[in-house]
């Protein structure tokens, strides 16, 4: 067998190698030609690092400037560097799009955004609120002090609370600018970095949006007030970062409000709002790699501190950096998110001292302020819709025992109509003036009720006479309150069909309903004579637990299953309402 070949002399050191050995600490080294290509992975910390603590809790050393903040890597090849990459969220309306394909890395930039906020700013700068619409990866940051609530796709309560919490914000901002002469919302930072403004809580607030156009699809209610935020909220210190799936998610009109645009990987390179051709070289085997406005590639830093650049176990290590830096921060956390309660207690309405001519019945969804009934002004009537268990007859009590509580037997007389007897004992007997249990007695006392507001008619009418601004009618008025509508019109029975000429007069005549029905069926019973009529001069309606099969009950509102007491206010003229009604027979919590 032949012995290999010598391709290379094994000698010593050589002149020409100590000569390079000796120049190459002589001098700074030249600058390379190319810089290396950017990292498949990376973390906060190595793209914006190092980490310090100090008062105000663990924090990135690397910042420029309020709302800017650290992403990932930059590389910018014409000018022969790499640096952090930053997102301004004060420039171009403070909005930005993140768009990109499945799996491109959209929610990891959203991850890393909102850490990257907490690690730059204090709560006392910024809060951070979330729609997880997408896929649940935004949960792990609830624990940041920074983070008022994130709601997932399946909570739509809670979802359509954080719009409508950051959407007060919006309100409340818009009156603090008018009261204290703010002009601007670097005005604003100046005033707070100054601690010459004690409100809002915090200065900045970023609404992120993983899944926009799930937005239009499933949550059609709150597309107007996000689309809302989008126009006004930039102006007031209100940012809106939303991933989506491609740019078409967005409405047209809506599309020039998000100044920033950030291109992940796109299934199709041809739907690109930056370069198509630049987009096609992004590969599927690259996720974080992003084409930036400015024709520039990124990568996007993995939201961890740790400078392991691994994705097996992101949501732990993260859920795990929000426990450290909630841990590091001793000041006050970002305004949590309020939702409805499922029990409220009567006791926690306003009293007949604060609100002696008004009827609270519960609580609203946008302010969680009182939802006050004006029984005998705007609210003549009231229809309430709900399946069983719902919390119509509770609802019945608390109206009874308010009105009871604020009208004396003089000036307020009830007509019950309770087929299974929940409402007995509910109205004293002074205030009672009938009650009927089945269709036979209903009948009669309708029609002993008709006989009453007949006289109340007035039988001439002079068109000099001056308007006195008193009720037309002598005696108290008449509440008619009626529990399972439908039980009485059972085998096309109408009970309280006497009252019919009388409907369209009740203003005047001081006549009121109040009557609860079952969901199931309403589509149709809302025809009958006396709903119809109701509904044609302008009863105020509440749309309890149902079937969303029953069709659209009233314009735009379908029936959905919802827990015990809670259901949507329906009035003319005003958009749709989503109550939590009190509990009649609690006093206290």
């Amino acid at each position: 067998m032949e012995e290999p070949v010598a391709t290379q002399r094994e000698t010593g050191p050589t002149v020409l190698s100590v000569m390079v050995g000796q120049l190459e600490t002589g001098a700074p080294p030249v600058r390379r030609i190319w810089l290396p290509p950017l990292p498949d992975a990376t973390t906060l910390d190595t793209a914006a690092g190092p980490l310090r603590a100090g008062t105000d809790g663990v924090r990135l050393t690397h910042t420029s400037g309020p709302m800017s903040v650290p992403l990932g890597v930059l590389d910018d090849p014409a000018r022969q560097w790499q640096q952090p990459w930053q997102l301004d969220l004060t420039v171009a309306g403070g909005h930005a799009a993140v768009i990109g394909g499945p799996q491109s890395g959209k929610t990891t930039l959203l991850r890393t955004l909102a850490l990257s906020l907490a690690l730059t700013h204090t709560p006392y700068d910024v809060a951070v609120y979330g729609l997880d619409l997408a896929g649940g990866g935004l949960s792990a940051l609830s624990g940041l002090p920074h983070v008022g609530g994130i709601a997932s796709r399946a909570d739509r309560e809670r979802a359509a609370r954080t719009v409508a919490e950051v959407h007060g914000m919006l309100a409340m901002r818009e009156e603090l600018f008018r009261e204290h002469g703010i002009d601007s919302v670097d005005h604003l930072r100046r005033l707070r970095s100054a601690g010459r403004l004690s409100e809002p809580a915090a200065t900045d607030i970023v609404l992120i949006v993983d899944g926009f156009g799930a937005l239009r699809d499933e949550f059609a209610d709150l597309d107007d007030a996000v689309a809302d935020l989008l126009k006004r909220g930039g102006g007031y210190g209100i940012h809106v970062v939303a991933g989506m799936l491609r740019w078409n998610d967005v409405r047209i009109a809506t599309q020039s409000m998000f100044g920033t645009r950030i291109e992940l990987r796109l299934n199709d390179p041809a739907d690109s709002s930056i370069d198509r051709k630049l987009s096609e070289t992004l590969a599927p085997d690259t996720p974080g790699r992003v084409l930036t406005d400015g024709k520039l590639f990124a990568q996007v830093a993995l939201p961890r501190i740790d400078n392991r650049p691994e994705t097996g176990d992101l949501g732990p290590v993260l859920e795990r950096t929000a426990r450290t830096i909630r841990a590091s921060w001793h000041g006050e956390l970002a305004p949590p998110v309020r939702v409805l309660p499922t029990r409220l207690s009567a006791a926690e309405l306003p009293a007949p001292a604060a609100e002696p001519a008004m009827l609270p019945v519960g609580v609203d969804q946008e302010s969680l302020s009182p939802v006050l009934l004006d029984l005998f002004g705007t609210d003549q009537h009231l229809l309430i819709l709900g399946d069983n268990e719902c919390g119509k007859t509770n609802l019945l009590k608390l109206i009874a025992t308010q009105l009871v509580r604020r009208h004396s037997d003089k000036e307020l007389v009830f007509g019950v109509y309770d087929p299974r007897r929940g409402l007995r004992g509910v109205v004293p007997e002074p205030y009672r003036g009938g009650y009927a249990h089945n269709a036979r007695l209903a009948g009669a006392l309708s029609t002993g009720i008709a006989t009453e507001l007949e006289k109340r008619l007035p039988e001439t009418a002079d068109p000099d006479t001056p308007e006195a601004g008193e009720p037309a009618f002598t005696g108290p008025r008449i509440v008619i309150l009626v529990d399972d509508y439908d039980i009485l019109t059972t085998a096309g029975q109408q009970p309280l069909a006497p009252f019919l000429p009388y409907v369209s007069s009740a203003q005047d005549i001081g006549l009121h309903f109040v009557i609860a029905r079952r969901a199931a069926g309403a589509s149709r019973a809302l025809y009958e004579p006396l709903l119809t009529t109701l509904r044609e001069t302008g009863s105020t309606a509440l749309v309890m637990t149902g079937d969303r099969t029953e069709g659209q009950l009233f314009p735009g509102l379908y029936a959905s299953r919802q827990p015990p007491g809670r259901g949507t206010l329906v009035r003319r003229g005003r958009p749709h309402q989503l109550i939590q009604t009190a509990l009649a027979d609690e006093e206290g919590p």
